[in-house]
């Protein structure tokens, strides 16, 4: 597991570069004093953004039958969630907009979803 990066993972880097061909700047990566270190933050606008791989942070791993069968990737995955959830509502009870996007959906179109995250930075 310790060549599975957590920072700077091929999604994140896509998205990255998509915002920044919109033009939009003023945003931090992985904002250590923010609980659960979002991947992007807009400090100003109060938006947190994840970008979670599907597998890591269990995208529909039920429904698709890919259920890790040792135990531990069970607990891991599950926990993941879990604590996903809570990070979120933390961060909502303090103000902020968190925003989800899903590796799929960044590979898929990466440009689709910078111009979501521009449309909640600027409304």
């Amino acid at each position: 597991m310790a060549r599975i990066k957590s920072i700077d993972t091929t999604p994140e880097i896509k998205l990255r570069k998509a915002i920044w061909k919109l033009g939009i700047r003023g945003y931090r990566i992985h904002l250590n004093s923010l609980i659960g270190k979002p991947d992007l933050v807009f400090t100003k606008k109060k938006v947190a953004i994840f970008v979670d791989g599907d597998f890591w942070h269990g995208y529909n791993w039920k429904n698709k039958g890919i259920i890790p069968k040792r135990g531990y990737w069970q607990k891991k995955i599950t926990r993941n969630i879990e604590r996903r959830e809570v990070v979120k509502a933390q961060l909502k009870q303090k103000g902020w907009k968190v925003v989800e996007l899903w590796e799929h959906d960044i590979k898929k179109d990466a440009m689709s979803q910078a111009k979501k995250i521009k449309c909640i930075i600027n409304p």
